[in-house]
């Protein structure tokens, strides 16, 4: 173990959270990778959706130091909501999440690095790595960007990685892949006591949380020293191999952390590019994905819960906002694109 360590000289805690849905070789080899981690994680849960009990439980067999869950599919989020409370039950003192997906391998400083990195800056709530695609030559996500039509996009996305990437900074957003997460934050970022959203079931749950963490005056960090191979299911060759009640989930989801998260000054100053994008975006669909079309009746149902959390995240925002401009104390939010 290298010698990473928390406020009062102790090791850094930290728990490991895999969301799965039925893709058991992909736990075994992300748990290989979670156990060969320089700073051990103090435990290492599972939460699976899959229906083949037999096969999780040849997995709880293989790895009897390793928490495995059951549940019912209630999404990405109610994964990630149902792994915080075991946490937050069994494991109180623990510093740091660590949520992953079960199709991603961690290099062995990965947990190490981002502890390290976090250490002595209490304002970063959320925080990721280089991800690569196997083979380690393309680029997956060097942290996300929000575009001036708002749609928030992964950096470098399957670019070649010749080093475009290679300084810590301080983003509008981390994948949900593989998220740090210090769990001193996650009260303050959860609304009607959901860290993530579980009405967006599938797709931008992540973009979603990283948009509140900045109103809130959190800060989030990608730095590139930590380094894992992401297989990504969804890429955009393979679009039409998503299941289509994925494929809407996710059209739907990009109106919903609209509304939940925009400010109204920020989307009159990009009113130009968003307009153009929802164009493209309805042409799309109606020429190459009908199938999503009953995504826009979806995100009409579900606009009235979002605006409801968009009132409470608000007015704490500019509460917030209040303070800082009294002591300083929180930077101000990374909404806007910034180009490397």
């Amino acid at each position: 173990m290298n010698g990473t360590r928390s406020a009062d000289g102790s090791p850094a805690s930290w728990v490991a959270g895999i969301v799965a849905h039925a893709a058991y070789d992909e736990i075994e080899t992300c748990l290989t990778t979670v156990k060969s981690q320089s700073l051990s994680p103090e435990a290492i849960l599972v939460s699976d959706t899959g229906v083949d009990r037999g096969r999780l439980a040849a997995l709880a067999a293989a790895h009897p130091g390793v928490s495995f869950e059951s549940r019912e599919n209630r999404g990405w989020g109610a994964g990630v909501n149902c792994l915080l409370s075991r946490v937050e039950r069994l494991h109180p003192d623990a510093a740091y999440v660590l949520i992953l997906n079960p199709d991603v391998e961690l290099a062995p400083d990965f947990a190490a690095t981002l502890a390290r990195a976090c250490e002595h800056r209490p304002r970063i709530a959320l925080a990721s790595g280089k991800l690569l695609r196997p083979g380690g030559a393309i680029l997956d996500s060097a942290g996300i960007h929000l575009p001036r039509h708002r749609r928030p996009r992964d950096r470098g996305s399957e670019e070649p990685d010749r080093g475009r990437y290679e300084r810590a900074e301080l983003l509008f957003g981390v994948s949900g892949a593989a998220m740090w997460m210090r769990r001193s934050a996650l009260a303050d970022l959860a609304i009607d006591g959901e860290v993530a959203d579980e009405d967006f079931f599938a797709y931008q749950d992540d973009t979603d949380l990283c948009w509140r963490a900045n109103l809130l005056g959190w800060q989030v960090l990608y730095e590139p020293a930590a380094v894992a191979i992401h297989r990504r299911g969804w890429r955009r060759a393979r679009r039409n191999e998503i299941d289509v009640g994925v494929r809407r989930h996710s059209f739907k989801n990009h109106y919903l952390q609209i509304i939940k998260n925009e400010r109204g000054i920020d989307l009159l100053k990009n009113l130009p590019w968003v307009a153009v994008w929802e164009v493209l975006r309805l042409g799309f669909a109606i020429l190459r994905d009908p199938a999503i079309l009953p995504g826009y009746r979806a995100a009409w149902r579900a606009a009235p819960r979002a605006f409801r959390k968009r009132r409470s995240l608000h007015a704490r925002a500019r509460q917030r906002a209040g303070v800082a401009a009294l002591d300083g104390r929180f930077p101000a939010p990374v909404l806007q694109e910034k180009r490397p």
